[in-house]
């Protein structure tokens, strides 16, 4: 099946479940009683609210709850399914912003964000009722983030993570070091680690 397909099927699957990315983002979604950070606007891309699929689609089945990623879009170009995980890297720098807190979130990052995606796959499929409705689909995993990350940048700290804390720069660094790291370690499937202000402009060129 095209991403094109998978996206209207699902969608049609649960009802009212087509958003923003920004609405599914607990530190700044107004349905959360907080305030978008950035702007009034937010973004324009509209998504599937995964979280309120996976609860349907796991009462079908009557089994516990699954994990599953935040959102679900596909690319404007229709080349390109996208499952997305939102993370916010400022929680934890405002409230416990010290190298070891983002360490440790960093290695629960690292055990959940794979079983996310396989269990999202898995989703998919039985909404689909296909086993192989994905198999010639193209994939991107996408893991976004409310902190700026500059691309540039990650490169030139990789084989020096352990000099890196003290200040909120060199922390930032750290969070956008070892969220590429992660993403870039899960197999099987494209990867992107993206700033969430970023979305819709990164998300046009696919």
């Amino acid at each position: 099946m095209t991403p094109s397909e998978i996206y209207d099927k699902i969608k049609r699957y649960t009802e009212g479940c087509e958003t923003i990315i920004c609405n599914l983002h607990s530190a700044c979604s107004p349905t959360k009683g907080k305030t978008y950070m950035c702007t009034s606007q937010s973004s324009k891309t509209p998504v599937i609210d995964f979280d309120t699929v996976k609860t349907e689609a796991d009462k079908v089945l009557n089994i516990e709850s699954r994990n599953s990623v935040d959102a679900l879009t596909k690319s404007p170009s229709g080349n390109y399914l996208c499952l997305v995980e939102l993370k916010s890297w400022d929680l934890v720098l405002s409230y416990n912003g010290t190298e070891k807190a983002i360490r440790k979130q960093a290695k629960k990052y690292e055990s959940n964000l794979p079983l996310k995606l396989t269990d999202s796959i898995s989703i998919c499929k039985q909404i689909c009722k296909d086993n192989s409705a994905l198999d010639n689909c193209h994939i991107i995993f996408i893991l976004l983030s409310d902190i700026s990350v500059e691309e540039d940048g990650l490169s030139d700290i990789n084989s020096n993570l352990t000099a890196l804390a003290g200040s909120s720069s060199n922390l930032n660094m750290l969070c956008n070091q070892l969220s590429a790291d992660i993403m870039n370690g899960i197999p099987n499937v494209e990867t992107r680690y993206w700033e969430c202000r970023e979305f819709d402009r990164k998300l046009e060129v696919l």
